[in-house]
C-alpha cells in the first residue's frame, strides 16, 4: 500500500484518460512500472471511482482535481506552503514523493 495518497490519484487519472483515449494497453503498462506496484488494488479502485465521481470529467478539470489532492495533503503534512499554491503538478508530485520517500527502491 502506497501511503502518498495524491499520487495514487494522479496514477488513477492517467489511467482514466489513457482508457478513454483508447490507449488500454499503455494504461495496464502503468500498473507494471516499479512505482504502479506500490499501490494496491483497492486503493486504485477507490481512486478511480473517485475521478468517475466528479461532476466536470473533462482532462483539465481531472488533473485540477489531482493538483488539490496534492495541494491539501501537502498542506496537511507540512511539505507545501501557500506559495506552492500556482506550482505545476510533476512539482508538487515531487515534493510529495520526497516526503513520502516511496520513490526509493523497496528493500528485497
Amino acid at each position: 500500500m502506497n501511503r502518498n495518497q495524491p499520487f495514487v490519484c494522479e496514477m488513477a487519472f492517467h489511467i482514466v484518460h489513457l482508457h478513454r483515449a483508447g490507449e488500454t494497453d499503455k494504461a495496464l503498462n502503468l500498473r507494471k512500472q516499479p512505482q504502479g506496484m506500490t499501490v494496491d488494488d483497492d486503493q486504485l479502485h477507490r481512486a478511480v471511482a473517485q475521478i468517475y465521481g466528479l461532476p466536470d470529467q473533462s482532462n483539465e478539470a481531472m488533473e485540477e482535481w489531482v493538483r488539490s489532492q496534492y495541494l491539501a495533503d501537502g498542506r496537511d503534512k507540512g511539505y507545501l506552503s501557500d506559495d506552492d499554491a500556482s506550482a505545476p503538478l510533476w512539482l508538487l508530485a515531487g515534493k510529495a514523493h520526497t516526503y513520502y520517500g516511496d520513490l526509493k527502491p523497496q528493500a528485497s
